[in-house]
């Protein structure tokens, strides 16, 4: 009975083994706990963090936000025609694209071209037409007369047009020569894009 007794108070009074601790397993798995990885951006501070709770979803004046809303609209269109207008590629609509395209724009504008006078003489011989006198016939035979200059001018320019582009580039784009005379109608001021070279420059 003693042995048992002083075999139970020896088991008792050694050293028991440590316990496995299972966070200090997760801690040496995962890293040091407390330690999250970086997010890539600056945290936000606590005064950022209220504030973005408490905005609004919807703005308290609608009225102004409607307008600022509209004037960001319109600061962006206009930049987008200033931007067309300087010939940025970018904000062109697709007709007007491409080296092709600006070329015979160049080439265009170079040229005094008979075709911009088409509209002033239109409303001369209505002017002509309308005066009750001997007057009609001469306005109309002089309107006929400008009709058939502008004509024989058109077909000059796109036929020196089209030799042009084609020593330069080898090829000739489709509808080369609709974009060139419905370019050269327009008044030279109301031209778009704005042209970029002198009357009588060429382009090379």
């Amino acid at each position: 009975m003693l042995g048992r007794v002083f075999g139970r108070n020896k088991k008792t009074e050694a050293d028991p083994e440590p316990a496995e601790n299972p966070a200090a397993e997760a801690d040496d798995a995962h890293g040091r706990r407390g330690v999250t990885e970086s997010k890539g951006r600056p945290t936000p501070s606590r005064r950022q963090q209220e504030a973005a709770r408490h905005q609004p979803l919807v703005p308290k004046d609608r009225k102004a936000a409607k307008v600022n809303e509209r004037q960001a609209r319109r600061e962006d269109r206009l930049y987008a025609q200033r931007r067309m207008a300087s010939g940025d590629e970018r904000y062109l609509p697709q007709r007007d694209r491409g080296a092709q395209r600006a070329f015979i724009r160049d080439w265009v504008d170079a040229r005094f071209c008979m075709a911009e006078m088409l509209m002033p003489i239109a409303i001369l011989a209505l002017v002509f037409m309308l005066i009750p006198t001997g007057l009609q016939e001469i306005g109309m035979a002089a309107f006929y007369a400008l009709l058939v200059m502008v004509v024989l001018d058109s077909l000059l320019m796109v036929t020196g047009l089209k030799r042009a582009v084609r020593n330069k580039f080898g090829t000739v784009q489709s509808g080369s020569g609709f974009y060139a005379l419905t370019r050269s109608i327009n008044w030279r001021s109301t031209r778009m894009p704005r042209p970029r070279v002198r009357r009588g420059q060429r382009p090379s």
